[in-house]
């Protein structure tokens, strides 16, 4: 996984998705955005891409790297299939701990889920801090092997001051290991009401009084996160709570219009959010504001699926109007127990009506623009991480069109 190794893949067919990185996500919808190169070649140099094109035009930067480095250089022949960037998962909740396999046999018998995020909250708490360092182990390996090496992961699973530091201090523990993505840690304190509070105006007075100071102090947290939903937080509690964030330096993130119309697109807009997540009942207005703030959209479809909700993102809409669209897994125990952005992509194509050069681009360079990951990450190019998935196909229509299955042959994460 992380490498700072010297290394070359050689006889690939490229998607650099170069150009749409560099367009910043305005180009059109075809296959020219993907900057497909047939034959291609990407030399690696300390984790770090030394060199992507045409054999031919890679030739000097492989011999030079190979006679920099000696025995210890490797070429790997993939044979023409398709290497594309690593995908990025730009909201997951990947640390947690227990299941909800009850709520999942009572969402399929048509029942009201019994357990709900309590449960979670509970089943946290009770870890120690290696304790959640390898349960994110092992589920950041899993989003690993289909593809993902970079994660947005939020807190939230615990609800106390205490409980939030431990996990953004696993976060920074997972992040250095070598088998796992890069972890992109995100406060999310305002995710749910814990089970000692019952008053949500109070909890958020917790969170910006005492959480939320020493969750800065720690500087691991790059977003804040709130979740902006009936029942959940409201627009003026998420507004109080996103602002204080801002105001310690966090950039912003937003769960909005996920179960109705509740507000948080437009509050995304207000706020100049980074993203707005989920957006299934966000309405022409909502989007306009979206277009205007330069918020990334960020959707979730198997959250959608999972639950059987009556409406799916508007994608299409957001895509015409103008707003980047990346996609996101949503990983979590109660919504979307679900490791793979392949099985997100083919969703985006059958359920939003995405283009496959949208969806590849949703996985890839949307995301890393969502997350100031534009320098590093989510194309091939120059002096960007070696971040590569080799995938067992050679067109890259086939992209979205499998699913059930995972196609990455293998998988490598730059430095």
């Amino acid at each position: 996984m992380k490498s700072a190794r010297d290394y070359a893949v050689v006889n690939a067919t490229l998607l650099t998705l170069a150009p749409f990185a560099q367009a910043d996500g305005s180009m059109p919808a075809d296959e020219a955005a993907l900057g497909i190169i047939q034959n291609g070649t990407v030399v690696v140099r300390a984790g770090r891409i030394a060199a992507a094109g045409t054999h031919a035009e890679c030739r000097a930067a492989l011999l030079e790297t190979k006679k920099a480095s000696g025995d210890s250089f490797q070429e790997f022949d993939v044979q023409g299939a398709i290497v594309m960037p690593g995908m990025i998962d730009a909201h997951t909740h990947a640390l947690f701990a227990g299941d909800r396999v009850q709520d999942f046999d009572d969402i399929a018998a048509g029942r009201k889920p019994r357990l709900g995020i309590a449960y979670t909250v509970e089943q946290t708490r009770r870890c120690t801090f290696s304790q959640l360092v390898a349960i994110g182990d092992g589920r950041l390996t899993s989003m690993a092997d289909h593809g993902t090496t970079t994660a947005e992961v939020k807190t939230g699973y615990t609800l106390t001051t205490a409980g939030e530091l431990d996990v953004l201090k696993a976060f920074a523990a997972l992040d250095a290991l070598p088998q796992v993505p890069h972890v992109v840690p995100t406060f999310c304190g305002a995710h749910a009401l814990p089970p000692e509070f019952t008053d949500p105006d109070a909890f958020v007075d917790m969170l910006i009084s005492e959480t939320l100071p020493a969750v800065a102090a720690t500087k691991i947290a790059r977003f804040a996160d709130a979740f902006c939903e009936t029942g959940f937080f409201s627009v003026e509690q998420c507004r109080r709570f996103l602002r204080a964030c801002a105001d310690r330096g966090l950039k912003l993130r937003i769960h909005a219009d996920e179960l109705q119309h509740s507000g948080g697109s437009v509050l995304a807009a207000e706020l100049y959010c980074a993203s707005a997540d989920h957006l299934n009942f966000a309405d022409d207005r909502d989007i306009a504001g979206l277009v205007s703030a330069g918020t990334v959209a960020v959707l979730c479809p198997t959250t959608t699926e999972y639950l059987g909700l009556e409406r799916y993102a508007p994608a299409r809409e957001l895509l015409t109007a103008g707003v980047p669209v990346a996609l996101a897994t949503d990983f979590n125990p109660g919504t979307s127990p679900c490791f793979s952005l392949q099985t997100v992509a083919h969703l985006a194509r059958r359920r939003l009506r995405m283009t496959p050069t949208e969806a590849i681009a949703g996985v890839t360079a949307v995301p890393a623009a969502s997350l100031g990951l534009k320098s590093e990450a989510g194309s091939i190019e120059l002096s960007k991480r070696a971040d590569l998935a080799v995938l067992q196909i050679r067109d890259y229509r086939e992209f979205g069109y499998y699913y059930g299955v995972n196609l990455v042959s293998w998988v490598t994460v730059g430095t």
